[in-house]
C-alpha cells in the first residue's frame, strides 16, 4: 500500500478510521455484498489482526512524543495565559500519555485475541470461493 506523503499523521489516523467505518457498513444487512462467503470473513479477520498490531506502537509513540514535547519545555498554555493554566497543561499531557500507555496494553491485548481469532479462520480463507455458487450477501 502506498502511504500519502502530504498526509499528516493525524489525517492518516481519520482516513484509517474511515475505512474501518466503510469496513463496517460494507458487512451490513443493506444488500451491499462485503461478506459474501465465509472466507471473505476470515480475510477480513486477518486484515484486521495486521491493523490491531499496529496499533500498540502508534499509541507509544504518541505517548512518548508528549513526554519529549514536555521535557524540551515545549507543551503549554496560549501565550498570555495565568499560571493555573501552565499546570493545567502540563497535568493534561501527563494525564493523556498515562491514557496513551493504558490504551496501547489494551491494544495489545486486542491485538492478540484479534490475532488468535485470524489463525483459527484461516483455514476458511485458505479455500477457495465456491466455484458454481451465486454470490448472495449475508444478511
Amino acid at each position: 500500500m502506498n502511504t500519502p506523503v502530504n498526509l499528516s499523521t493525524a489525517e492518516l489516523a481519520a482516513e484509517a478510521a474511515e475505512l474501518i467505518r466503510s469496513a463496517a457498513l460494507a458487512t451490513g444487512p443493506d444488500g451491499r455484498p462485503g461478506l459474501v462467503h465465509s472466507a471473505d470473513a476470515a480475510e477480513t479477520v486477518a486484515a484486521l489482526a495486521g491493523l490491531t498490531a499496529r496499533l500498540p506502537e502508534l499509541l507509544d509513540q504518541l505517548a512518548s512524543f508528549l513526554s519529549s514535547e514536555q521535557a524540551a519545555g515545549r507543551i503549554g498554555p496560549a501565550r498570555g495565559a495565568t499560571e493555573g493554566a501552565a499546570h493545567d497543561a502540563l497535568r493534561a499531557a501527563r494525564d493523556a500519555r498515562e491514557q496513551l500507555y493504558e490504551a496501547g496494553r489494551t491494544a495489545a491485548l486486542l491485538a492478540e485475541s484479534v490475532a488468535s481469532a485470524a489463525s483459527v479462520l484461516a483455514p476458511l480463507g485458505a479455500a477457495a470461493h465456491p466455484v458454481g455458487k451465486p454470490a448472495t450477501p449475508h444478511v
